[in-house]
């Protein structure tokens, strides 16, 4: 998956490269911020509870994205530290086989969640700037970094099943951006992301929960230079 993240980004980077020039911007600070929708991806998970272990997928609703970053340029290079956060509603869970006593048995039922997951991110990105002989700006680039991921379920199928735990794991994210320049140090346009990440695993001493936290990510947003 990781290695997927980096291919898409630096293969936009070399399909956008061949086409245009790089820009000839000043060094100096700049800020940057996006709002937009975080789109949770399907994820294996497993449920481990007094000896028995629980398997299966779960899915989310879309939910809200939004970052902030502090970052330094070199010419058409920009390197930054974000803080970013997505949160999500918990839809289902598939549950695909029990483990008991050493033997697996397959199944296939759905049960309906009452719950949310989130990501609060601290990456550092790279970002770098081509020059389109326009006001368009397009870039491409990515980030690691780690992110505190938090699981909150009231209910699992109408029943009362609260739990709430977190766990911090590394991640990382690569993305696409346009970018409409208004004036000679601010722009404003439309960006994608795919951020992924280790396996969590929540634990509160009792019931241990462990899933792979990812998203696809569409956001406006704005950089602007010092």
């Amino acid at each position: 998956m990781f290695k997927k993240a980096l291919f898409v980004g630096f293969s936009g980077a070399l399909v956008i490269g061949a086409f245009v020039n790089p820009v000839t911007a000043a060094d100096g600070w700049y800020a940057s911020g996006n709002i937009g929708v975080s789109n949770f991806r399907e994820t294996d998970a497993s449920d481990t509870a007094a000896g028995i272990t629980v398997s299966g997928t779960a899915e989310g609703d879309a939910g809200l994205f939004i970052s902030g970053a502090v970052g330094y340029s070199w010419d058409a290079f920009r390197l930054e530290g974000e803080i970013s956060l997505q949160k999500s509603d918990l839809d289902s869970v598939n549950v695909t086989g029990v483990t008991l006593f050493g033997s697996t048995f397959t199944t296939d039922i759905d049960l309906a969640v009452d719950g949310d997951v989130s990501a609060l991110g601290f990456m550092v990105n790279g970002w770098y700037d081509f020059d389109t002989g326009s006001k368009w700006t397009p870039y491409v680039g990515g980030g690691i970094g780690l992110s505190k991921q938090d699981i909150d379920v009231t209910s699992i199928a109408g029943v009362s099943t609260p739990y709430n735990q977190d766990d911090t794991v590394f991640s990382y994210q690569s993305g696409v951006a346009l970018n409409y320049n208004f004036s000679e140090n601010t722009s404003a346009g439309l960006g994608y992301r795919y951020f992924g990440s280790s396996d969590a695993e929540f634990d509160d001493g009792t019931d241990k929960v462990e899933a792979e936290y990812s998203s696809h990510i569409v956001s406006i947003g704005f950089v602007h230079r010092f």
